[in-house]
């Protein structure tokens, strides 16, 4: 048996509806750093977030006034800088995440 590369012949994409962040691209990659959550970048406006370091992001936000001073500040900033409060990046966090591929790890997150 080999274990040679394949490509996928059929590859479907259906993009969920809009959440918002509109035209704050490097402000939410910001956000996501603040939160020290990783993610792929192959453009900035195309990039992949596993669920698991996207929940976890979710759960930092909820849990805000918990965390150091330093960490909670910046994140704070992060959030001023998207027009949002805090409560609406949850919302629009969750939803992202509700409406996403069930089966796989990875959100597939595009700004079009």
């Amino acid at each position: 048996m080999g274990f040679r590369l394949h490509v996928a012949t059929t590859y479907n994409v259906q993009w969920g509806n809009a959440v918002g962040f509109n035209h704050k691209v490097q402000e939410f990659h910001s956000l996501l750093d603040a939160c020290g959550c990783e993610y792929s970048e192959e453009f900035d406006i195309d990039f992949e977030v596993l669920k698991n370091d996207w929940r976890h992001v979710i759960d930092k936000l909820k849990r805000l006034d918990t965390l150091p001073d330093d960490e909670a500040g910046e994140i704070e900033m992060r959030i001023n800088d998207l027009n949002c409060t805090t409560e609406e990046v949850i919302d629009k966090m969750e939803r992202l995440l509700s409406m996403s591929e069930p089966d796989s790890d990875y959100l597939h997150l595009s700004f079009f």
